[in-house]
């Protein structure tokens, strides 16, 4: 199965999204106290930094591709226009 550049990044948008939200749990649930993470919680939060420049650059990308067009549409199109 060929996945297209859109679907990849949205796919992608989507998964970075989830796994900085459990980061972000993590990371408070790590700060209650009851155990000395400070090494865990310093690589949580260089993660989460990382998450948070890369996702808008992927969501800014989405509006860089072309717009897909399904081969409904290019069936009817003249071949220069494919």
């Amino acid at each position: 199965m060929i996945t297209t550049p859109h679907a990849l990044l949205d796919r992608s948008i989507g998964e970075l999204k989830m796994l900085a939200a459990s980061l972000a749990e993590e990371m408070g649930s790590a700060c209650d106290g009851r155990l000395p993470v400070a090494a865990e919680l310093r690589v949580c939060k260089e993660l989460l930094l990382s998450i948070s420049v890369l996702l808008p650059k992927l969501q800014a990308a989405r509006f860089v591709l072309p717009e897909q067009r399904s081969d409904r549409d290019t069936a009817g199109a003249a071949p220069e226009e494919r």
